[in-house]
């Protein structure tokens, strides 16, 4: 599975940026990786379910965006903490984690 996942925002503003692929990634976080996809429901979940102009101008909120490819299926949504399903924050929380390690790192 393919992974592109991007937050900025809040008032750190900090942007993290994960890119990955289930594929080359060591097995035990590829195994909680998909988990946490397929707990999530993220592949039937429409973008138009996630929208709020609720959260326009807060600078409190962080905003997602989420690629996904498996396959045959593929899913890119846009979100924020507010508007984001509860099924998703596990996978958001994950992903948050291994995108600062990648920034650690470099990569």
């Amino acid at each position: 599975m393919q992974i592109d996942f991007s937050s900025s925002g809040g008032f750190a503003n900090l942007q993290l940026d994960y890119r990955g692929d289930t594929n080359t990634l060591p097995k035990e976080q590829a195994q909680e990786l998909a988990r946490l996809v397929e707990s999530s429901g993220v592949f039937d979940l429409e973008p138009k379910d996630l929208t709020s102009e609720a959260t326009v101008g807060r600078t409190d909120v962080i905003s997602y965006r989420l690629s996904l490819s498996e396959g045959t299926k593929q899913t890119t949504l846009w979100f924020n903490d507010v508007t984001a399903p509860a099924s998703i924050r596990p996978l958001l929380a994950q992903l948050r984690k291994l995108a600062i390690e990648q920034k650690r790192q470099g990569t």
